[in-house]
């Protein structure tokens, strides 16, 4: 292994070594201890020789940018056509993957059949597992220590989200206000879902939240009624004042594509601006991740959501510059510990839990587990 530039702490020297001088490594940390750093430096020490990617467009944007170097989603790397994968030669190099927490069993093994000569999972376990079945990264971290490197120091300890999210972790109650680090954490409760609707309502129309860098996060979609906390009745009560129409999208809009659409570049999770639309109906949208316009036809629009609130898992993978998180009382059994430390920790700069606080508190004290084949299998020749 050639002499590494960065400064790295004892734990990131152990993951860098163990990803170039092992076989195939899982790299594990917290919000902060620099898993994107030990990607960057591995791909150094590998002179480039190595492909990166991530489970969405915005995740694998985000790693081009801090890295330098090429990254594309799994679906790509495997020439997902949205209904089979196409790819037929195996990888040639190390493949490293950030975000691992998101990957799927399914996704996994299809990575596995064009065997990677080294693979490296990188992720944060504390973090939501999959919506797909299975936990591999998970399991793996708890069936293969051999294999599993933790990134222990928090290089933005003093940042009060991060203070915020290591709490959380823990199962612990963070402060409700802190400033500190050149980070905000806030904790208000604005009561049942019709007065902290209001309350988001209040905050729009005085500019307080800019779209194309803040989020609002719900736990759940709702059941259509207005004022009900969820996701679609918070949408379109902002869409009615920031951008008032009666077309399902118009210029301006904050949208959600969910569905892959390989030969578009246009990915599951990805964000995006409305654009204009043409004569024939069809709308152009810019991704977050990609200033080149894309127009999107019938068959893409109807996989178009709007996008001032997303649910945690559709933003996992993505970071913003402030995250407001609606916590109330009706959300009891979709909050647990893993949702508000994943939803907490895609803010960069400030986090507002709002709603009843009490449901938080519930929250960051429930434990899910899942049962999966991997447990059963019980840690036998897995990778």
């Amino acid at each position: 292994m050639g002499e590494i530039q960065l400064k790295l702490d004892e734990s990131q020297l152990e993951a860098v070594e163990a990803a170039c001088d092992m076989g195939d490594a899982i790299i594990t940390g917290g919000a902060g201890t620099g898993k994107t750093t030990i990607i960057k430096t591995v791909a150094d020490q590998m002179e480039g020789r190595v492909e990166i990617m991530a489970p969405t467009g915005k995740a694998a944007a985000r790693l081009k940018e801090a890295t330098g170097y090429p990254a594309s989603t799994i679906h790509r790397a495997l020439l997902w056509d949205g209904e089979k994968i196409n790819r037929q030669s195996p990888f040639t190099c190390t493949v490293i993957v950030d975000e691992s927490s998101m990957i799927d069993a399914w996704l996994l093994a299809q990575m596995l059949k064009f065997n990677p000569p080294k693979l490296l999972l990188v992720g944060d376990a504390a973090q939501l597992p999959p919506v797909g079945k299975g936990q591999p990264f998970h399991d793996l971290i708890k069936l293969r220590p051999d294999m599993v490197v933790e990134l222990k120091h928090c290089w933005r300890a003093q940042g009060a989200v991060h203070k915020a999210a290591q709490a959380i972790r823990q199962g612990q109650a963070p402060l409700q206000v802190d400033n500190s680090g050149g980070e905000s954490w806030r904790m208000i409760n604005t009561g049942e879902a019709e007065a902290t609707t209001a309350k988001l309502i209040e905050w729009v129309k005085s500019k307080a939240l800019d779209f194309t860098q803040d989020i609002i996060l719900s736990p759940t979609y709702g059941n259509n009624q207005d004022n009900d906390g969820g996701i679609d009745s918070i949408n379109r009560a902002i869409r009615a004042i920031v951008n008032p129409s009666p077309q399902k999208f118009t210029q301006g809009d904050r949208v959600l594509c969910c569905k892959n659409f390989s030969a578009m570049d246009l990915w599951n999770g990805d964000l995006g601006t409305a654009g204009e639309t043409d004569i024939e109906g069809n709308l152009w949208i810019t991704l977050d991740r990609d200033p080149n316009p894309k127009l999107c036809e019938k068959e893409q629009l109807r996989e178009l959501k709007h996008a001032y609130c997303l649910s945690v898992h559709k933003a996992q993978g993505s970071q913003f510059r402030r995250v407001v998180f609606i916590c109330l009382r009706k959300h009891w059994y979709q909050l647990d510990r893993s949702l508000i430390y994943t939803a907490i920790t895609r803010a960069q700069k400030g986090v507002c839990v709002i709603g009843e606080l009490q449901a938080f508190y519930h929250g960051i004290n429930m434990v899910k587990s899942k049962t999966t084949c991997l447990q059963i299998l019980g840690g036998k020749k897995l990778l």
